[in-house]
């Protein structure tokens, strides 16, 4: 009997990942396997098919030869002629699934399906159920999904083998020896254990059994709390009546998005969602697109300046917004032109070792900033925190705490109130026209909450 032709084909794609082709039925039908190896397309014979010989590749932080990966493209050549060899002897050819489940059995992949009752989950299983199901229970958007993606992959590069038994103490352990061996700062670390350590609080609270100790676990790193970066309410102002030339037309826009949001405590989502239909008796009524919260804000006459600007355009949205990334690029741009150069440092430890970086404000300028300066301002300002939290949507003041780093600017403008003549004078002249029965009343005050 005649065999199926077809014809099968090894590769390496630009990301450097080994696949194979296999076409046949006159190329009716083409499925690709991954070899599972990543390696540098420099080192791939595209003559041969095959790596080249005597090259070393660094794979999940091992060492791997060449004649490894060849002889795991020769197993999966090999299996694949064999299953056409199977389906010639009854003269008929394979489907794209069936192709695909014959191989994988021969190079035993996996193994046939056992009664559910009788399988044990593995914890790439249990992962996949929480991706699966956490999402739901939690309302996740992409973002949030793409995070615990991250925490998987760094999780199996620092043991491709991990089980729910082995992640244990001296596991955790070696994970934070991985991170800092990958250049991670300490800062970020605390924070892939806060999302390693969700997961797992899951997995115990759906029955799965934890090694002792894990949950409790806290990498033995120094973390010094990151800069919150904002404007200062004087340079707020500057930044909202610089005059951009007439052809950085769009810096002009980018500026008055950024300042909208500093005046409103708006994130970018927010502020690329509003439509007209928020906009009631000068307010903002909607909910929020990452945290679904219901907030009404009042408007304050420098965003109702902003509002009458952009009256002409007459699209869905309330205002012609650029993407993410183009506002943080004219928003950088913008900043520099407009001379916001104070100097902002960052310290932060990798490991033991510890680092400064210092930089200028228009270089790390973006979207994010405009919510902390609201935040910041206005609580300068003495806009009482509550108020604030009613803006930003802030739950408690522990969740809002990130943002207030605003204590040296509040402290400075209060204290500049000694410094104020006219200040003092008012104060004093109100104490002196003050009766002795007002007087005590003011002093028991102060008594009571000294």
């Amino acid at each position: 009997m005649q065999k199926a032709s077809y014809s099968t084909r090894a590769y390496v794609q630009k990301t450097g990942q080994v696949m194979i082709r296999v076409r046949w039925n006159s190329r009716k039908n083409e499925v690709g396997f991954s070899v599972g190896y990543t390696i540098d397309p420099l080192k791939w014979d595209s003559t041969k098919q095959l790596v080249k010989a005597n090259t070393t590749h660094q794979i999940n932080g091992k060492n791997i030869y060449a004649r490894e990966i060849n002889k795991s493209i020769c197993n999966f050549l090999s299996c694949i002629e064999d299953v056409f060899t199977e389906y010639s002897l009854h003269n008929t050819i394979p489907t794209t699934s069936e192709l695909k489940e014959l191989v994988n059995e021969k190079l035993g992949r996996f193994k046939k399906d056992e009664p559910e009752e009788n399988k044990v989950k593995t914890l790439k299983d249990i992962f996949s159920d929480f991706l699966h199901l956490r999402p739901k229970e939690g309302n996740w958007g992409d973002q949030i999904r793409h995070k615990y993606n991250q925490m998987w992959n760094q999780l199996c590069s620092c043991d491709p083998e991990i089980t729910l038994e082995t992640l244990n103490v001296p596991k955790m352990h070696e994970l934070v020896a991985w991170y800092v061996r990958n250049d991670y700062c300490n800062r970020t670390i605390q924070k892939q254990f806060r999302i390693v350590k969700s997961f797992l609080r899951w997995a115990s609270r759906h029955g799965y059994s934890l090694q002792s100790g894990v949950l409790e676990f806290k990498p033995n790193l120094k973390v010094i709390p990151r800069t919150v970066t904002f404007l200062k309410y004087k340079e707020l102002m500057h930044f909202m009546e610089y005059e951009f030339p007439e052809d950085k037309e769009y810096l002009s826009k980018a500026r008055d998005m950024f300042c909208f949001m500093a005046f409103t405590s708006l994130r970018y989502s927010d502020l690329a969602a509003l439509k007209p239909s928020n906009l009631i008796d000068g307010c903002l009524d909607f909910c929020t697109e990452k945290t679904d919260d219901k907030l009404h804000i009042v408007l304050n006459e420098h965003a109702m300046k902003i509002l009458d600007k952009y009256a002409w355009y007459k699209g869905e949205t309330l205002f012609p917004v650029p993407s993410n990334q183009k506002l943080n690029d004219y928003l950088k741009e913008a900043a520099k032109m407009a001379g916001l150069n104070r100097k902002i440092t960052q310290v932060y430890f990798k490991g033991s070792v510890r680092y400064e970086d210092t930089y200028e404000f228009w270089e790390q300028i973006s979207c994010h900033d405009a919510r902390r300066t609201f935040v910041c301002c206005s609580l300068a300002l003495g806009i009482p925190p509550s108020v604030v939290m009613s803006c930003t949507g802030h739950s408690d003041y522990e969740s809002m705490k990130p943002y207030i780093e605003v204590a040296d600017e509040t402290q400075k403008m209060e204290m500049d109130k000694w410094n104020s003549h006219q200040y003092k004078s008012e104060i004093i002249s109100r104490m002196d026209k003050m009766n002795s029965e007002q007087l005590k009343t003011l002093f028991d005050y102060v008594k009571e909450i000294a």
